[in-house]
């Protein structure tokens, strides 16, 4: 994925802008005075998710908030500022263009989704229908593309920031950009390692810092779409001591011409799924394709099995007139972006304060090639928190991991 050297500092400057911008804005309120919360969506060590209607405006929308404890300002402003440069995408939740902080928290507002997220309907050792799983795929493949195209990278493709307002998977949307750095740019190693995390950064004893690089997106969603179809996970890390993983990667290290025996827990997939994984999954990082080359897949059939509604033929608005959608955004609608953050307050009051700015999702006009039709609302539900205890398997929260051989 190739930009120029300008264009690429263009985008970097915009970034910059809109951290300033967010920072001069930055105000503490009272969010009693301007929201009523409804219930909790979600919450985790950083924080947690509230679903609130604003009492002025009657606006439901999802507010995110970063405990000051464990969040810097400077972290904020960057997971806020990079949030509102990508939500320009379709396929990426919106922003409101609001932030404000309390004495414990840092808060922004973003796009309510009404059903939850991937995670809440992936059926554990089953998986997601064919024909539904490659709506999502598609969706999320256009975002990280997006992403990508951006000279960014997500860092933290799984379930649970794929946001869904359907259980058809009709319009899903990416989310959470709190790991989002710009590629090549120098991070710290983490400790721990997630089914998610490339073979590259699972190496133990090693920790040096290394480049952010596109490729481990490329990975992490290879490693989505097998859990989406089977409702496992393939391995439980990408090192030769977890059996599973090493048994895929003397598969997927052997030369193409005389591939061996399909490791046990991919023989469900057809020839075409298996290509398509080992272009995504490969071992060495250099090797692997962009996430736009699964669109390329979507015409042909993934499951060998032809009775969880696998059907040879792709989602309704995958591709038109043989081409794959494509999506981009000119550097005057980024432009706008800013004009417009600088003609209002961000915060609860613009809605009030200010003549003629009412609270919508701040999206300048995005062109796109193809659009997803979104079903009607009534059928949405709301989501169960992960804390019921309900009989409702869990796929992800096992232990140990699930993995159907």
């Amino acid at each position: 994925m190739s930009t120029s050297p300008n264009g690429s500092r263009a985008s970097i400057d915009l970034l910059e802008e809109l951290q300033i911008i967010a920072a001069d804005n930055l105000e503490k309120l009272d969010i009693n005075k301007y929201y009523e919360v409804i219930r909790e969506l979600g919450k985790g060590t950083y924080g947690k998710v509230d679903l609130v209607v604003h009492k002025f405006r009657g606006t439901k929308m999802a507010l995110k908030f970063l405990r000051k404890k464990t969040t810097k300002l400077k972290s904020f402003l960057r997971e806020y500022s990079i949030s509102l440069y990508v939500s320009p995408c379709p396929y990426i939740i919106s922003m409101y263009g609001i932030l404000f902080e309390t004495d414990e928290y840092y808060i922004f507002a973003q796009e309510y989704a009404l059903a939850g997220d991937l995670f809440d309907i992936i059926p554990p050792q089953v998986g997601l229908p064919e024909t539904v799983a490659k709506r999502c795929v598609h969706q999320v493949a256009l975002a990280l593309d997006y992403i990508h195209s951006k000279k960014l990278v997500h860092r933290d493709i799984k379930p649970e920031n794929v946001l869904i307002f359907d259980q058809e998977c009709r319009k899903v949307k990416l989310s959470d950009f709190g790991m989002t750095r710009r590629a090549g740019s120098p991070v710290k190693r983490v400790s721990g390692t997630i089914p998610y995390t490339a073979p590259e950064l699972c190496v133990p004893g090693r920790h040096d810092g290394f480049c952010v690089d596109y490729s481990t997106d490329v990975w992490a969603f290879g490693v989505l779409l097998f859990c989406m179809l089977t409702g496992n996970f393939p391995w439980e890390k990408a090192l030769p001591c977890d059996a599973f993983y090493e048994e895929f990667a003397r598969w997927q290290q052997q030369p193409r011409r005389r591939a061996g025996a399909v490791p046990s827990q991919w023989r469900r997939f057809t020839s075409e799924a298996l290509r398509m994984f080992r272009h995504l999954l490969a071992i060495e990082k250099e090797q692997r394709c962009s996430v736009s080359e699964v669109l390329n897949f979507l015409c042909y059939c993934w499951m060998l099995d032809t009775e969880n509604g696998n059907t040879a033929t792709s989602p309704t608005g995958t591709v038109l007139n043989g081409h794959v959608a494509e999506l981009s955004s000119s550097s005057s609608e980024e432009g706008d972006l800013v004009e417009r953050l600088k003609q209002q307050s961000l915060s609860p009051m613009c809605a009030v304060a200010k003549a003629g700015i009412d609270i919508e999702p701040v999206t300048p006009p995005y062109s796109t090639g193809s659009t997803i039709n979104s079903p009607s609302t009534n059928n949405s539900y709301e989501r169960v928190s992960r804390d019921n205890n309900g009989n409702g398997g869990r796929i992800l929260v096992t232990t140990p991991i699930e993995i159907c051989v």
